[in-house]
């Protein structure tokens, strides 16, 4: 019975590193995207602003009136594209949710805890293991958002050295790609966004002398 309540207490314990990381990295998913729609709306305002203060600067350059336009409705296109993205995957809300789920399963954890340690004075029942997995069941059920089998990973890199994960062999080398890999996972192509948009205003600072125009 203890056998059962110890693997059982690691699982949800487990299960729960894994949403409360898989919390983390949609908040950070979220904050990204945040950032990232202020950025694109800056841009497109300011290419507008550059566009008419600067025109006589523009015109002497070929192609850059063109060029400043395109950018303008390219960044009114992404701008767009994020928001779509944001509002489809609730971001949010998803991870508000996954964030209470990992607590009710932690105070889950904690009450199988102390249970085992009356285990060592006083006898138990079965009955109260079958409460312990059907109560995991119901609280896992009541969470319709999954975490990742990336977020599971990450919380077994961070607690490899437990004597529960010590059987997964995990190097220190594999756990630290796996927490870099983890972190970047959510806002990789936030920032590959944000590397374009910076390389393609290149040719607009260079283009424009702006302390001499006009």
């Amino acid at each position: 019975m203890k056998n059962y309540l110890t693997e059982l207490r690691t699982v949800i314990w487990r299960t729960a590193g894994a949403r409360y990381n898989a919390a983390r990295r949609l908040k950070r998913k979220e904050l990204f995207s945040t950032i990232s729609l202020t950025f694109f709306s800056v841009i497109s305002i300011c290419l507008a602003v550059v566009q008419k203060i600067y025109a006589p600067a523009i015109s002497k350059v070929s192609g850059l009136d063109d060029y400043l336009t395109t950018l303008s409705i390219l960044s009114g296109i992404f701008l767009l594209a994020i928001s779509l993205m944001e509002w489809g995957s609730r971001n949010g809300s998803n991870a508000d949710a996954l964030y209470k789920n990992a607590e009710d399963l932690n105070s889950l954890q904690r009450r199988i805890k102390q249970e085992l340690f009356k285990l060592d004075a006083v006898s138990s029942s079965w009955d109260k293991c079958s409460a312990f997995s059907i109560e995991y069941d119901v609280i896992q059920s009541r969470c319709d958002v999954n975490h990742d089998p990336l977020d599971d990973q990450h919380f077994l890199a961070a607690r490899r050295s437990a004597s529960e994960f010590v059987g997964e062999n995990m190097g220190f080398v594999h756990a630290t790609s796996i927490k870099v890999l983890w972190f970047f996972s959510s806002i990789w192509y936030y920032l590959l966004f944000w590397f374009i948009s910076v390389a393609a205003l290149i040719p607009v600072f260079t283009g424009i002398d702006f302390f001499n125009a006009g």
